[in-house]
């Protein structure tokens, strides 16, 4: 079976007791029917929840949901609700083989809501932590970096890192009392010791910031993309060296010298967002579209064969109505690959990689 490339280490996107999230499968969200004949699309995960973040441990596949975590074993199986409470999850981060730590938003007057479990889901622990020191700051993302053993969050303005056990957290760089939008990008280069994040300031300007954590410098770029916007996911190419590709409000910007020059290849597209970009091992990038006016929308993806220079859409929208993408995950099912989107308001629908025309 082929292994898909780990352009990073995916993990972003929280009963007070053990035993909060059971098994119970979700109303709305057992074993979609087969496609109709000559659709593309294929359900995964019906229902009107909105799919925030997907990821996969092992054959094992999570969604990060409106209405908490599901879970299903793999491709075949039915989802489960595996989720201390089914409150909007904010973060979500997988350290190992069916341990997870999980963020949910907090309120004004406490500290984020953060739970664990290690035996993927079946029951939870509530995380006495400190992050966000005094403030109640929210976790808006998480990341686990495997070869220094260690776990990365960023709140509203701040970057901070702790131990797997994510109860004590240092602060890196920004400050716990800072209001606004904040941030919403997350991404660990373990290789070159780096950690890349972003978001959207105080007066909607979106940003990147490189942190060394070697040397603790940080460098900032504002206004790479056009005004309003906020930067959401992307990669590092983990074989080409210097080429790192980041989306959010705006389109996607790149660079292929680490970010000492930046190109818009999607820079003009009217403030529709791209929520992430993935890596097939053909080298083919993938993402999707997503405005933010109404769920009801057209559904494209958008795919590149020369490392995100040009892309190349293709329209699923004669399949269904609501397709303002979110989340993205690539899927190895039997002798195919699968792309996953999740969706505003309208659960998961995946299409095979070899249906698309990226070229």
């Amino acid at each position: 079976m082929k292994h898909l490339w780990k352009a990073v280490l995916f993990t972003t996107f929280g009963l007070t007791a053990c035993g909060g999230g059971g098994s119970s499968t979700p109303p709305d969200s057992g074993n979609p029917p087969p496609p109709p004949a000559g659709s593309a699309l294929q359900t995964e995960l019906s229902g009107t929840q909105t799919v925030e973040l997907l990821q996969l441990d092992g054959a094992a596949q999570l969604a990060a949901t409106t209405n908490g975590l599901l879970w299903r074993a793999n491709s075949q199986a039915t989802w489960q609700t595996r989720s201390p409470i089914t409150d909007p999850v904010t973060a979500l981060a997988i350290i190992e083989q069916g341990h997870y730590l999980l963020a949910f938003a907090g309120n004004d007057s406490s500290p984020a809501r953060l739970f664990k479990t290690i035996d993927a889901g079946l029951t939870w622990q509530a995380v006495n932590h400190n992050f966000g020191g005094n403030q109640a700051t929210p976790i808006r993302g998480l990341q686990y970096d495997a070869l220094s053993d260690q776990i990365y969050a960023i709140g509203t303005d701040a970057l901070a890192v702790a131990d797997r056990n994510a109860e004590n957290w240092t602060l890196l760089a920004g400050q716990w009392d800072t209001f606004g939008t904040g941030l919403s990008l997350l991404r660990i280069d373990s290789i070159a010791n780096v950690i890349w994040y972003g978001g959207q300031g105080a007066i909607e300007n979106g940003f990147l910031i490189r942190y060394d954590r070697a040397t603790r410098e940080i460098q900032r770029w504002d206004d790479l993309l056009p005004n309003p916007s906020v930067f959401k996911g992307g990669l590092v190419h983990p074989t080409d060296q210097g080429l790192m590709l980041f989306s959010g409000e705006g389109g996607i910007v790149r660079s292929d010298d680490y970010g000492a020059e930046w190109t818009q290849p999607l820079g003009d597209v009217n403030h529709r967002f791209y929520f992430d970009i993935v890596l097939a091992e053909s080298g083919i990038l993938y993402s999707a579209r997503y405005d933010k006016g109404s769920p009801t929308q057209e559904l494209v993806v958008e795919c590149s064969t020369d490392n995100g220079i040009t892309w190349h859409t293709n329209d699923f929208s004669d399949e269904t109505s609501h397709g303002g993408v979110k989340s993205l995950l690539l899927v190895e099912d039997s002798s195919t690959t699968r792309l996953y989107l999740g969706l505003w308001d309208n659960g998961i629908k995946s299409v095979d990689i070899s249906d698309l025309q990226c070229s």
